[in-house]
């Protein structure tokens, strides 16, 4: 784990020299805490690294599903799935979006849900964009 906390330190780093390029990036540390929790029964604290991403403008975008669409978007999986038995239990896939809710709402980073009430995933970069420039994402201090 020590490594992985180091190569965020060192992302941080790199990303805090480009100050004016823009950044997506998936999930980071919440998903590192996240497969910590449920396979090891351990959790890291990140509040360093939040602190450096914080002035580099960083924001957590949550795109998250309501229950009950699960088992469709499962369908749709199912016709490009590799290993279709993976997605049998839903409930995996319901928990853990309830974990990705908890950290979120615990980071001190600017956070925010977008739901994708209808598998319509081709809005939510959009919606995403319109969030990050009203809350001063887009921009950068000197």
């Amino acid at each position: 784990m020590l490594v992985a906390l180091d190569t965020y330190r060192t992302w941080a780093r790199l990303l805090s020299q480009m100050r004016h390029s823009a950044w997506i990036v998936d999930r980071v540390h919440l998903s590192t805490r996240a497969y910590q929790i449920r396979h090891h029964g351990r959790d890291y604290a990140f509040a360093s690294l939040e602190e450096q991403l914080r002035p580099l403008g960083f924001r957590i975008a949550l795109l998250t599903r309501a229950q009950g669409s699960f088992a469709s978007a499962r369908a749709a999986r199912l016709k490009v799935s590799g290993m279709p038995d993976q997605d049998d239990d839903l409930q995996v896939f319901i928990d853990e979006q309830d974990l990705f809710r908890r950290l979120a709402a615990e980071s001190t980073l600017p956070w925010r849900e977008f739901d994708i009430p209808d598998d319509n995933v081709d809005r939510a970069p959009g919606r995403g964009a319109d969030w990050l420039e009203q809350s001063g994402g887009l921009s950068m201090d000197d």
